[in-house]
């Protein structure tokens, strides 16, 4: 099996231009490799299917060197031995699908199971991590009479906007979340969240599709957007938008240091926690 690759080779001071259009289409890895003489190859996979591919083409700049390669699933893949399980809160992990049968020492754990298929994501980078210990904590607060997030109401529909491979959708029906819409413009990762519903023993529990975020209708107790500062700040409208009054947005994939525009675009909503790791910061806003 291989896996269809987007390559674009361009000089070193487009680099940071071109990875942040390729974020935008919601993948969960980019990589960059030096070729030499001032270029760079960058590369990710939206996936196999032809019409994701044209979408994403249709994006990049026509002056861009671009190639649509086939690469075998086996190179694509990490080798099981550099995987390991990533915990993230007390009592809760996240598990590579290569690593079953996976068995905790203590029953009562909450595993999630991620296949990344051509999604990528193993759920172990630092804004995937720390957006389902947040996720966790105003899901378990559900249950605390003494928690400080006991006053924003229930917690019964949730969206992922922008769900890679599921990971955050599948730990809130895990938890127990009635509703759950999860959202991408990947194929692949729509292929991905549904095998990983099975994977979780959740199939069936999560709508998931490709409808932009600007189509999507309602509210919900609790938003989740893992995307980077530029698609957070495009996409500031809508995200308020979708958010209940008094319920929660998550974000993520923004530097700790670096974020302050973020939280400008979202005003009025602000922030009630965040929670660091490795240069990466997850908030809470409500």
């Amino acid at each position: 099996m291989s896996t269809r690759t987007i390559v674009v080779t361009v000089t070193e001071d487009l680099a940071e231009l071109v990875t942040d259009r390729m974020w935008q289409w919601g993948v969960q890895a980019v990589s960059e490799t030096a070729g030499g003489n001032g270029v760079v190859e960058i590369a990710t996979s939206v996936g196999n299917d032809v019409d994701a591919i044209d979408r994403a083409l249709a994006t990049l700049d026509p002056s861009w060197a671009v190639v649509v390669r086939d690469v075998e699933d086996a190179i694509a893949q990490v080798p099981a031995e550099f995987l390991s399980p990533t915990w993230y809160a007390p009592g809760m992990v996240s598990v590579p699908a290569a690593l079953l049968p996976f068995e905790p020492d203590d029953p009562a754990t909450t595993v999630t199971v991620i296949d990344p298929g051509s999604a990528f994501g193993l759920g172990d980078h630092p804004t995937t991590r720390t957006s389902m210990a947040l996720l966790a904590e105003l899901l378990r607060s559900r249950d605390s009479v003494d928690s400080v997030d006991r006053a924003s109401g229930p917690h019964d529909r949730l969206l992922d906007v922008g769900c890679g491979t599921g990971a955050l959708a599948v730990l809130g029906a895990q938890l127990g979340v009635p509703t759950i819409r999860a959202i991408d413009i990947a194929d692949a990762a729509v292929a991905a969240t549904r095998r990983n519903m099975e994977l979780n023993g959740v199939d069936g529990s999560i709508v998931v599709d490709t409808t932009p975020v600007a189509d999507v209708t309602g509210t919900f107790d609790i938003v989740m957007a893992n995307i980077l500062a530029p698609v957070l700040v495009s996409m500031a409208g809508d995200l308020r938008r979708l958010v209940r009054p008094g319920g929660s947005l998550v974000i993520s994939g923004i530097l700790a240091d670096r974020h302050d525009h973020v939280l400008d675009a979202l005003q009025p909503l602000a922030p009630v926690r965040s929670l660091e790791h490795d240069g990466w910061v997850s908030i809470i806003l409500r």
